[in-house]
């Protein structure tokens, strides 16, 4: 799944925002079919908190706005979402949302708004794909030291001088693809995998070491979260961020366990693989290296949370992470699905639901399609146990201001 320093002043955005609302465009008078509401929408109800939701416009606000400012494009992105979810009309959906958010005097006089003002955009053909799959993410929170110890003997490394990334795509229109790896004898070949970095050594004693955590499990995590904290001996916390990848494919082997027939999909969460692989310890290193991707940190400056990928922090409960070629960076929508009920001791007892207004701020390698959101928890042991079981099945509406 894949993460990426905000100034003073847009950190103290208040909820209304201090910018100026851009020009208006003009817009198509004809909307597609796939714009129309759905019943099951409605009633709007909300079980998150709305502090956290102001925040999490306001990080939207902002990167928008540096896209109407022509800073760089947006991805075209296919329908229903191509040519509507323009920078500036992204923009002032997020603008009129919250005023109505604000202004509403209850529920039934939100709905009322919301259903006048906007129009709903569903995953595209959903109808004719398996349901859409929401699970969870968050960032770990893990003991280490900034020199290698008896105790801290897994290194997270910084991104390393000889890899290298090729452009491929035209990048004036925002769709512009990239190549990672390195040169060897003049030519082009992929960057080391997993197995040759950590279980080779390739990149050992080079100065590329950031941190040494304590077991592979905690750093193999910490490259699938794509950021964390880390506490230093001496008590100081060291936030670290997604820097860049070498480029290899992503695999869950989550997924390779259920191939090799070890426990059923239906059982499949982060908990219960990190209990195979406690139970079986000689076959964690092979199995951890069927995911050859492998991810490279940097230290971040403290923050309200972990910088998602739009280059702004990511806020518990609200951010989502999709893929960037099909759905809206930065844009708003609601969230029909279910979440994990946890007990004292942090295990799942049962389910409830979950309806939340969330913004597309954040992707990851894992979220290919359609088919694929990731939530994201926050930060710490309660998040990734809630993150660890949430798997399920749900439904993901974009709103967008009519005319």
């Amino acid at each position: 799944m894949l993460l990426k320093i905000i100034s003073t002043a847009i950190l103290v955005l208040t909820f209304m925002g201090c910018v100026l609302p851009p020009p208006k465009e003009p817009f198509r008078k004809e909307e597609p079919a796939a714009l129309r509401e759905k019943e099951e929408i409605f009633p709007l109800t909300d079980d998150g908190d709305k502090k956290s939701l102001r925040a999490a416009i306001n990080n939207s606000l902002s990167f928008l706005e540096r896209k109407v400012s022509g800073a760089s494009p947006l991805p075209i992105l296919p329908e229903p979402f191509g040519g509507l979810f323009t920078p500036e009309r992204a923009y002032r959906t997020l603008r009129l949302f919250k005023e109505i958010y604000t202004q509403s005097a209850d529920q039934s006089d939100f709905d009322s708004r919301v259903a006048e003002k906007f129009s709903f955009l569903g995953r595209p053909e959903e109808e004719k794909q398996p349901p859409l799959l929401l699970t969870g993410y968050y960032e770990p929170f893990f003991a280490g030291s900034l020199e290698a110890r008896a105790e801290y003997r897994y290194p997270i490394y910084c991104c390393p001088d000889d890899l290298v990334e090729i452009g491929n795509g035209d990048s004036s229109k925002g769709n512009g693809k990239k190549k990672i790896g390195r040169i060897e004898k003049g030519e082009f070949i992929p960057y080391y995998s997993r197995a040759e970095i950590d279980s080779g050594g390739v990149l050992e004693g080079k100065g590329y070491e950031l941190a040494w955590l304590k077991d592979p499990w905690e750093r193999f995590v910490l490259h699938i979260q794509g950021s964390g904290q880390i506490r230093l001996p001496d008590g100081r916390i060291l936030r670290v961020g997604f820097a860049n990848s070498n480029g290899r494919p992503y695999r869950s082997i989550g997924q390779y366990l259920v191939q090799l027939g070890y426990f059923p999909d239906t059982d499949l969460s982060l908990p219960r693989v990190r209990e195979f692989l406690r139970e079986h310890p000689e076959k964690a290193e092979e199995i951890l290296n069927q995911n050859e991707r492998y991810i490279f940190f940097r230290p971040m400056p403290e923050g309200d949370g972990p910088f998602g990928s739009l280059g702004f922090p990511l806020t518990a409960g609200r951010s989502i992470a999709a893929d960037h070629s099909v759905y809206p960076q930065g844009a708003l929508a609601y969230l029909i699905a279910q979440q994990p009920i946890l007990n004292w001791s942090g295990k799942s007892v049962g389910k409830t639901s979950l309806r939340r207004f969330v913004l597309n701020q954040d992707t990851g390698a894992a979220m290919k399609g359609s088919g694929r959101v990731d939530f994201f928890c926050g930060t710490g042991e309660k998040a990734g146990l809630t993150a660890g079981e949430m798997r399920e099945e749900g439904k993901i509406y974009f709103l967008l201001a009519k005319e």
